[in-house]
């Protein structure tokens, strides 16, 4: 199966829905193509997002009120959820402090989508959508808005000033003209390495593991997909943890 070809591609109107899109938006960001299939796999994902959400909320909403907060015993859907929710807060209040419950819902959806985006990659006939620099570009992006926004919203002006001046005293400003351009570019670039990091990983993975089912199918991609999981992991944890070190860098009171 093509790069480009996947089970999404055989949606009826695929054909006429990507035509459409192309004569709008020939290419994306980085003139990079615009493949419909990315943008179908991130809607994909959002959707799995929502039927987690939906089934955790369903389970802790069922049998009344106490019976609804006690867990089964089995392994389900809301005990994953749980899980994932615990060890990312736990993350959270370590980087960011007792205020990381005010930030957990945004990151833990983000955390939740970049981590399923990654793992369809490893479901054979799909291409992860974070293998596109269109989409984790989106992602960085959005981070890149929503620490500057909560940047802003504390420390109101402090938060551009802090870049002309960081050490916050008087003499500090005889820096400015030194201090300010370097603090912007490296402000700027955060949201380019989150992006460029998340995607070149995917990419590579999703090019190795494909290398290797052309040669062999059957049983030698068995080890290069557990690798594959890793590295899902591990991306999707480099992604959420540069975030919170990005939001905390943005509120700390020492900003």
């Amino acid at each position: 199966m093509d790069h480009h070809t996947t089970w999404l591609s055989f949606l009826p109107g695929y054909a006429a829905f990507e035509a459409f899109v192309r004569s709008i938006q020939p290419a994306g960001l980085l003139g990079t193509p615009v493949v419909v299939q990315h943008v179908l796999a991130a809607a994909l994902t959002a959707l799995f997002v929502l039927f987690l959400a939906w089934r955790t909320h369903r389970s802790l909403t069922a049998g009344g009120t106490m019976e609804g907060l006690v867990p089964g015993p089995e392994v389900s859907v809301r005990n994953v959820v749980e899980v994932l929710a615990e060890m990312l807060l736990r993350q959270m209040k370590q980087i960011i402090g007792p205020e990381a419950t005010r930030y957990f819902p945004v990151l833990f959806t983000l955390t939740l989508f970049i981590l399923f985006s990654n793992l369809l990659g490893l479901v054979p006939g799909f291409t992860p959508p974070t293998d596109n620099w269109n989409t984790t570009f989106a992602c960085s992006i959005f981070v890149f808005v929503y620490f500057n926004y909560h940047g802003l919203r504390v420390h109101k002006w402090g938060h551009i000033t802090h870049l002309a001046n960081p050490v916050g005293e008087w003499w500090g400003w005889f820096l400015a003209p030194l201090m300010f351009p370097l603090e912007t570019v490296s402000m700027m670039v955060r949201p380019v390495s989150l992006g460029i990091r998340l995607g070149a990983n995917m990419l590579g993975d999703h090019a190795v593991l494909g290398a290797f089912v052309g040669l062999l199918p059957f049983f030698l991609p068995i080890p290069i997909m557990a690798l594959g999981l890793l590295v899902c992991v591990v991306q999707t944890t480099i992604f959420v943890v540069l975030t919170m070190i990005y939001l905390k860098l943005s509120v700390q009171e020492t900003h």
